[in-house]
């Protein structure tokens, strides 16, 4: 896919969920924010990662099911893996300082559970509460790092750094900017200065960094805080059947 098919694949998801009413879908992630990838021909390597919202629990497998035969659609026609995950309304609600959240676009898809623009907005400033808008900023940091200790560390140690910048700049934490090179020992110290209660994803992983199921720790409270669901009830991903 090129970048200048971004805007059709927009397009093209909104007329596919179009008649869905059981749910609400948003774009998240780097296609989402429009620093997507690009690879040395210049055809866009990010996956498109969506955001699935369902109002009961008992939705979940039938939206599963839907997602899966949707989706291979799209992915198949641009030729993009597709990342989609599910998230269940009230912690969707509660976890509005979480990455995926504050990466959204802000525009449905479709809007079945009727959240209109007030889905986007967060739960409260920072300013208001910045112990809970911080422990919800630190938690993609210790998720890459614990991805890196079983799937591509190089790649993985690149996005923890590049969490941790962003929740630096976001509050000014030269902390954060002066321990990129310790990064266990930087969030230690942060919690401990600023009086932070760490997420439990956070916390398993700083209790325990060389644990060595710590990336399927992490994965599963990360996906259990943020979406309500394990990332096995949540996650539904698709390659391309055909090429690019």
């Amino acid at each position: 896919m090129r970048p200048d098919d971004v805007p059709l694949l927009f397009q093209e998801l909104s007329r596919e969920f179009a008649d869905v009413t059981d749910m609400s879908v948003a774009a998240t992630g780097s296609l989402a924010r429009g620093d997507h990838r690009t690879g040395p021909g210049g055809d866009v390597v990010s996956n498109l990662d969506l955001v699935h919202v369902v109002a009961e629990d008992a939705d979940v497998p039938e939206v599963r099911h839907v997602v899966g035969r949707r989706m291979r659609r799209i992915s198949d026609t641009f030729g993009i893996e597709t990342t989609s995950v599910i998230a269940r309304l009230p912690v969707f609600r509660q976890a509005g300082h979480a990455h995926y959240r504050i990466s959204m676009r802000r525009e449905w898809f479709c809007d079945g559970l009727e959240l209109g623009v007030e889905g986007f907005e967060l739960p409260g400033r920072d300013e208001e509460d910045p112990r809970t808008a911080l422990a919800w900023m630190m938690q993609p940091v210790p998720y890459y790092l614990a991805k890196a200790t079983s799937v591509d560390p190089t790649t993985n140690l690149a996005k923890a750094r590049r969490a941790a910048l962003r929740l630096a700049d976001r509050f000014d934490l030269q902390l954060i900017r002066d321990g990129l090179d310790n990064l266990p020992r930087a969030l230690h110290a942060l919690i401990a200065e600023r009086g932070v209660t760490p997420l439990e994803s956070t916390a398993r992983y700083l209790d325990a960094p060389t644990h060595p199921a710590v990336a399927q720790i992490v994965r599963d409270a990360v996906f259990v805080e943020s979406m309500g669901l394990s990332s096995a009830d949540s996650m539904v991903i698709l390659l391309p059947s055909v090429p690019n």
